[in-house]
């Protein structure tokens, strides 16, 4: 087998590996199990299973806390899908990267054996690194907003990792540092683990209230943001009070959340005062921004990629495109962020 029958080999299997990506997307998106989601399904049943007997030990060793039977099976449920589709989604980054690696690497090698003198070293540079970066993209997309779920396994893993953080005691005794992390207090694990909740809620509240990304539904954005608020102020309180009277009222504010989120009104997430949509006006302002960079982004990497071509093939010729070239895109990177930036905080201004 020649080297071209090998890179011809590797290309279709990253080519097939980035095919099943998208449709394990296109399947995900509608609420079914993927391919490698049935894989590991009875694993993560198993898995669940496991993490709900940790989980009672811990409530059970503890004074402070205590779960419904309904929200422990929530969380049981929730678990179940968290980890077939953190550990399927593993496995397909896994594998494409490592599939585009292997079909650049190929191709590279099947451009240095041919006859180009001149091209070989950069048109192989080239051939190793595009695969890589069409799959980094293409992972990417198939994890955006319009491929999620619109189930609350992340919020309720966020929920999880707060309540096990919050039933470690605070105390720290000793004139010496203990413990794994000896440069953190005690109470840094749950300081950490409901900011991560909060962040949770806030995706969440935007994921579920723009499902095709056009049409809002602000009453839903504002309890979950409400929500994420309420988080924050026991995480600030954890970090005030690490007496056991502070992280007991932490725990029993997460177990209610967990038992709310179990149950069919979500109402009593907490009480919503005023109609504040900043989470709603901050996501479309990111979705706008990073839409902008991501076609200026691709814009400078094909112009660039023709002046670098021009530039190789006449240098006279090519130094004088590169530098009309290198204009024009520094005029369009101060139009679309100077310029509109300007006119936005003089519309503001007046």
């Amino acid at each position: 087998m020649t080297r071209g029958d090998m890179a011809a080999l590797a290309i279709t299997a990253w080519t097939m590996s980035l095919w099943a990506l998208m449709m394990t997307a296109t399947s995900q998106r509608r609420g079914r199990r993927t391919l490698l989601e049935r894989v590991v399904w009875h694993w993560a049943l198993k898995r669940a299973v496991e993490r709900r007997t940790d989980l009672e030990s811990k409530i059970s060793s503890s004074n402070l806390a205590t779960l419904p039977e309904p929200a422990l099976n929530y969380m049981q449920r929730d678990d179940v899908l968290f980890q077939a589709s953190s550990r399927a989604s593993a496995v397909k980054i896994i594998s494409t990267s490592m599939l585009s690696f292997n079909a650049g690497g190929a191709l590279s090698l099947s451009l240095m054996a041919s006859a180009w003198s001149s091209w070989r070293v950069p048109l192989a540079g080239v051939a190793l690194l595009v695969p890589a970066l069409l799959t980094i993209g293409l992972n990417l997309l198939a994890m955006g907003p319009g491929m999620q779920r619109w189930t609350t396994e992340v919020v309720t893993a966020a929920a999880r990792r707060s309540y096990e953080a919050l039933l470690v005691p605070f105390e720290a005794s000793g004139r010496e540092p203990s413990g794994k992390e000896p440069f953190h207090s005690p109470h840094i694990s749950a300081v950490h683990a409901l900011e991560d909740l909060a962040r949770a809620l806030e995706k969440y509240a935007v994921k579920r209230a723009l499902p095709d990304g056009r049409n809002p539904m602000p009453q839903v954005v504002r309890h979950y943001a409400a929500a994420a608020t309420h988080v924050r102020t026991l995480r600030d309180a954890i970090e005030l009070d690490r007496t056991d009277d502070g992280r007991q009222q932490a725990i029993g504010e997460v177990g209610r959340l967990l038992t709310v989120l179990a149950g069919p009104n979500l109402r009593d997430l907490v009480s919503v005062v005023g109609d504040d949509e900043n989470l709603l006006s901050e996501h479309r302002a990111r979705t706008a921004w990073r839409r902008q960079t991501l076609a200026l982004t691709v814009f400078t990497l094909v112009l660039g990629g023709i002046v670098a071509a021009l530039a190789l093939s006449s240098s006279g010729l090519g130094v004088a495109v590169a530098t009309v070239a290198a204009a024009f895109v520094v005029a369009t990177w101060a139009k679309n962020f100077g310029l509109s930036s300007t006119q936005s905080d003089g519309g503001a201004s007046s």
